[in-house]
């Protein structure tokens, strides 16, 4: 639901199953029946970055935003995200082809979520603020990462031939010259699955 509060004035939603086992298709579609911002799709399990692929393809804007399933935004996410791709840079024949947002986790129950907190903080946010000067971040995060579509598409789009579908296109935008920042968003919030927040 924090999609939907999104401050940002133009926007849609494109929600991909990617062949679920469960009801999560049917749970959804009923869910946002009637919702003209929100378009439901499933095809056959195919993984992550067919998925996000599929996602891609769908969306109809020149700009796209990829989330995780467990990701939560503040409203102005969106906002803050797409600020990024109209600030002049330092190479005037270069565009601004990702932006990473910044990431934190919301669920600090145990040991190991208070430890990838700091992984959050520390070897991704910290980190990306200084890469960000020297155009050379090296991971568009999964859990949220704003992108110019027409990047996406010159780059190949996501490959699912890698466990790290985010930086291996990550990658290929900065081997196209694509220039790759991060919006500073401090309270961003991601939910991350039981599997790492068990106790």
């Amino acid at each position: 639901m924090s999609l939907l509060m999104q401050d940002y004035p133009s926007f849609e939603i494109v929600f991909v199953d990617d062949g679920s086992s469960d009801e999560t298709f049917k749970i959804v579609q009923n869910a946002f029946a009637g919702n003209d911002k929100v378009r439901v799709f499933t095809k056959p399990n195919g993984g992550k970055a067919s998925a996000l692929n599929l996602g891609v393809e769908k969306a109809a804007g020149e700009f796209v935003v990829c989330i995780d399933a467990d990701t939560q935004l503040k409203t102005d996410a969106i906002s803050l995200l797409m600020q990024k791709f109209f600030v002049p840079t330092d190479n005037t024949n270069a565009q601004v082809g990702a932006v990473a947002g910044n990431v934190k986790v919301g669920n600090e129950r145990n040991m190991i979520t208070k430890w990838q907190s700091i992984e959050y903080i520390t070897s991704q946010n910290f980190d990306r603020r200084a890469f960000d000067y020297l155009n050379c971040i090296t991971v568009i995060p999964g859990a949220i990462g704003g992108f110019r579509k027409e990047a996406i598409i010159n780059a190949g789009g996501f490959t699912s031939d890698t466990l790290a579908e985010d930086c291996d296109l990550t990658m290929r935008l900065h081997r196209k010259g694509y220039i790759i920042r991060i919006a500073i968003m401090p309270f961003l919030i991601l939910k991350r699955r039981k599997r790492c927040a068990s106790s």
